[in-house]
């Protein structure tokens, strides 16, 4: 029974994985697609505000930023847990695990953060796209 629970667990933790990477990876790729499309705006329509396409490439920007930190964060915390659990010469002090926590719910934290800040940027993004648009 305990092991049907534990995998229960780890097919959800699973899945969990997945459906945070799928959603940084499309927040990855429509960044991407639109800093591509509106660096060249200006140049090509130079009625659009130039401020109104920095704001979109400066944001744009932002959102990748963050979301390539939060891969590097998750892979850096799944390190370190890999670190601990196959090391079995070294133990842990209390003191170790406690900054070892410490850091990986701050990073967890920041990681939220940053998901929640990236897709609010995405809305403003899109606000932007309308208005270009309509700009020209």
């Amino acid at each position: 029974m305990k092991s049907d629970i534990y995998k229960r667990r780890q097919q959800l933790a699973d899945r969990f994985l997945q459906s945070t990477f799928g959603l940084w990876n499309a927040l990855l790729t429509v960044n991407g697609i639109l800093l591509a499309a509106f660096s060249a705006v200006y140049a090509v329509s130079p009625k659009v505000g130039v401020y109104t396409v920095l704001t979109l490439i400066g944001s744009c920007v932002l959102s990748l930023v963050l979301l390539v930190y939060n891969f590097v964060a998750t892979k850096v915390t799944f390190y370190r847990i890999g670190q601990v659990v196959t090391d079995e010469d070294s133990e842990l002090t209390e003191q170790d695990r406690r900054k070892d926590i410490g850091l990986a719910l701050f990073r967890h934290q920041f990681i939220r953060i940053s998901e929640w800040a990236c897709l609010g940027l995405l809305l403003m993004e899109a606000g932007l796209v309308v208005a270009i648009v309509a700009s020209s």
